[in-house]
């Protein structure tokens, strides 16, 4: 019989790898790497308590205690501190019914940040609709009522909030936190390690960790596709590069059909789509999937095109970036190219201290962007003809001359073309006929000079027109930025709420700047994500919810 001969840990982890196998964090042959003896004293340790029983969030702070002192060095850079997590979600304000991703997740900071702070809303919206409920069905008169009818009334209030709080039951399919656990949080890390971690860290901060892959960020796999998130957290890798050599390869493929067959029920057509980045490229470039992968090998800069296209249309993201990528330079093609597809919403400076008890060096800015709406796409379209066709009729005279000296070239050469072929066959005659070949052979090679300077003045005019794009190309861009001119908040934070120890500061800015820019987003109409609206009703004895937006009820 099957683990008969085996250690009991290794038993109840081979339990774990089946019950995690549609995740495919493990493979077959893994086994748990521990001595017996430190097994048996960690049980000691642990069997005083109950922690079916312990609350979440405690056994959640306890996991990230027990993170941040075993794997301190080895993994830290994988950890975002948690006062820049808490601000950068707070900043986007994610929604009950939006989808999350992180493709760069680690030990899933972000995603158990996003998970608590949407259950959060939930749970506060359970407890209005409670005490709603609770004024409706006691009436203003309660005190007036019978004993009896005291009783009645309490208890179907009784019966409505044990309905109620089966929405905030992960394991009970449709419940409002099943649909957040289940179907709105995402994350992917290359780092087979750190995917194990970042699922195990967000079971015991209450779950939500269905959606967490080993995988390539860059590739898609699952549910993490093109324009399928509302929101996007995350802190790629700085500073390394992406081989040019590195090639897309049937590992890379997804070949579990049974999970296929799940996800295509689940995405449609979309999914059968994402799997084409993969299957359709066997054996290219992966750079050559991106963009800007002819522009720039960084990472930071893969990662916030890969981010850019995981978003819907009006989907915003928050980047944890290296301090030059907004202002190097030699990265300005790269910051056009995505002033050409997302507003900058908010660009934060952080002091360099932030990540150093991580082992970081480079100093970081936080950046957040929210992806053009089609409307948006439609009018920058425009915007951008406009500016081109204004620097064009400024240059319409140059342009046309230069066009008319390369058609001119043309039909010259043909005529020269001509004139070559025949003097040629008159050499050729007065050979034959043994004539004087000499005022020929001047006649052709002065047509022969004549091509030459003919191919030279094409070739110079076309290089003028070459240049003169690149000319046109510079100067739309400053009329461009006028015509969509729109004001980017900056903002600088001198202590942004930990030390260079990773101890907590007590002069944190981030909470004032949040309140800050809460009210700015709201004045300029930033963004409007639309939550998933709830009524509840009390029905006989049974209560309903319905959505606000019309969707069938359903009994709790």
């Amino acid at each position: 019989m099957k683990g008969i001969d085996q250690p009991y840990m290794q038993n109840l982890f081979d339990t774990a790898k089946i019950e995690f196998k549609e995740d495919h964090l493990f493979e077959d042959n893994d086994e748990i790497k521990i001595r017996e003896n430190s097994f048996v004293q960690i049980l000691e340790k642990l069997e005083n308590y109950n922690l079916s029983d312990t609350q979440d969030d405690v056994k959640g702070i306890a996991f990230e205690q027990f993170l941040g002192t075993t794997f301190r060095g080895e993994l830290g850079q994988f950890f975002t501190p948690r006062t820049i997590v808490d601000f950068m979600t707070e900043i986007l304000d994610p929604q009950e019914g939006e989808i999350i991703c992180d493709p760069t997740c680690g030990s899933g900071g972000f995603l158990i940040k996003a998970f608590e702070y949407v259950r959060e809303k939930i749970e506060a919206d359970i407890r209005k609709h409670k005490e709603n409920l609770r004024s409706s069905l006691e009436g203003v008169d309660y005190d007036s009522k019978s004993e009896e009818e005291q009783i009645a009334i309490s208890d179907k209030i009784d019966g409505m909030q044990t309905a109620l709080n089966t929405e905030l039951d992960t394991g009970i399919e449709g419940s409002r936190m099943y649909q957040l656990s289940h179907n709105c949080i995402y994350g992917t890390d290359a780092n087979p390690r750190m995917a194990r971690t970042s699922k195990m860290n967000m079971i015991m901060h209450g779950d939500g960790h269905g959606g967490v892959y080993h995988h390539d960020g860059l590739l898609n796999v699952s549910g993490i596709f093109e324009e399928r998130f509302d929101v996007i957290l995350t802190n790629p890798p700085f500073g390394q590069n992406v081989d040019r050599n590195q090639l897309i390869s049937e590992s890379d493929r997804f070949t579990d059909e049974e999970m296929k067959k799940k996800y295509r029920k689940k995405y449609g057509k979309a999914y059968d789509e994402a799997l084409k980045q993969v299957d359709d490229h066997i054996g290219e470039s992966l750079l050559s999937l991106y963009d800007l992968g002819s522009t720039s090998t960084l990472t930071e800069v893969l990662f916030m095109e890969r981010c850019l296209r995981l978003l819907k249309k009006g989907g915003r993201m928050g980047m944890v970036l290296p301090e030059g990528v907004p202002n190097n330079k030699n990265l300005a093609s790269v910051r056009e190219y995505f002033e050409g597809k997302a507003k900058l919403i908010l660009i934060c400076s952080i002091p360099q201290d932030v990540f150093i008890a991580a082992g970081a060096t480079v100093k970081p800015s936080l950046v957040f962007m929210r992806k053009f709406t089609t409307e948006e796409e439609i009018k920058y379209a425009k915007c951008k003809k406009a500016a081109f066709d204004e620097v064009a009729a400024f240059h319409k005279s140059e342009i046309d001359a230069l066009n008319a000296t390369i058609s001119n070239c043309d039909n010259k050469a043909d005529s020269l073309k001509a004139d070559l072929g025949n003097a040629r066959a008159r050499l050729k005659r007065a050979r034959k006929e043994k004539r004087d070949i000499s005022a020929i052979a001047i006649e052709i090679e002065a047509i022969l000079q004549e091509q030459r300077d003919n191919r030279g003045e094409k070739k110079d005019a076309e290089k003028a027109i070459k240049d003169l794009q690149k000319q046109m190309e510079e100067e739309v861009k400053p009329i461009l930025k006028k015509k969509i001119d729109y004001d980017v908040p900056v903002a600088k934070v001198d202590d942004a709420g930990i030390t260079t120890t990773g101890a907590a500061s007590e002069g944190n800015q981030l909470p004032e700047l949040v309140e800050e820019y809460r009210e700015y987003s709201t004045k300029n109409r930033l963004w409007n994500p639309i939550a998933a609206e709830f009524s509840y009703k009390v029905d006989s004895q049974d209560i309903y919810y319905s959505y606000v937006n019309g969707k069938e009820k359903r009994k709790l």
